[in-house]
C-alpha cells in the first residue's frame, strides 16, 4: 500500500512554498506519492515530476491541478496539459476525459473557498473530497459522496510544505500508470473513508 497526498498547492498558484520544498516536506512524512494540484496550471506536477526524475527520488508524482470552474473546484488527476479555466463543470469534467484524466470535486458545499454548492455537480465527475483539511462540510461532502455512489478522498488542501501530508490516503497499486484506478479501487472498497489525518 502507498501513501498519498492528493492535494498540494505551490507558488505556480497561491501556495507558499516551492515544489522542491514540497517534495522535501512529503519525502520527510514518507509519503510514496504526491498531485502538486495548483490552481488551473499544471507547471508545478511538471515540475515535479521533472525533479523527481533527475534526482532519482523514492516518490511518484500525479499530475494535477485545481480548475475553476462556473460551478465551483474540481481536482483533475492525470492531465497533462492544462484545461481551460471557467467552462461549466459538465464540460470541464468533459474535457479532462478527454485528456485522459479522473474530476474529483474539490471541497464541496465550501462556498468560502469555491466549492460547489450544486447537488447535479456530483453527476458529472468521477469523485469527491470527502475529507478537506481546510472545509468545516466535509460532513456533507461525505453524505453526497456516499447517495451519489461516488468515491471518496481526502486531501491536505496544504498550502505551505508544513501542511503536506495532513490527509493521506492508502493507494493499492505501485506502478505509476496504475494509480488513478488505484485511486478510485482504493476509495470505492471502503465506502468512502479511506483517508486518515496524521
Amino acid at each position: 500500500m502507498l501513501l498519498a497526498e492528493l492535494h498540494v498547492h505551490t507558488t505556480y498558484s497561491d501556495g507558499k512554498d516551492n515544489v522542491k520544498r514540497v517534495l522535501t516536506a512529503a519525502l520527510d512524512k514518507r509519503i510514496d506519492v504526491i498531485a502538486i494540484t495548483d490552481h488551473d496550471c499544471i507547471e508545478g506536477s511538471l515540475e515535479a515530476e521533472k525533479i523527481v526524475l533527475e534526482e532519482h527520488l523514492p516518490i511518484k508524482v500525479i499530475t494535477a491541478s485545481e480548475i475553476t470552474t462556473e460551478n465551483g473546484h474540481i481536482i483533475a488527476y492525470g492531465i497533462k496539459k492544462d484545461i481551460e479555466s471557467k467552462m461549466s463543470l459538465k464540460e470541464t469534467c468533459k474535457e479532462v476525459r478527454k485528456a485522459g484524466g479522473l474530476s474529483f470535486l474539490a471541497h464541496p458545499f465550501d462556498i468560502f473557498r469555491g466549492g460547489t454548492v450544486r447537488l447535479s455537480s456530483f453527476n458529472f465527475v468521477d469523485g469527491v473530497e470527502v475529507l478537506n483539511a481546510r472545509s468545516f462540510f466535509n460532513f456533507l461532502a461525505k453524505r453526497y459522496a456516499i447517495k451519489f455512489k461516488k468515491p471518496g478522498i481526502g486531501g491536505s488542501d496544504a498550502h505551505s510544505a508544513e501542511e503536506v501530508g495532513k490527509v493521506l490516503n492508502l493507494l493499492k497499486n505501485s506502478e505509476v500508470n496504475s494509480l488513478l484506478s488505484s485511486i478510485v479501487w482504493s476509495n470505492m472498497t471502503s465506502n468512502c473513508l479511506n483517508y486518515y489525518v496524521l
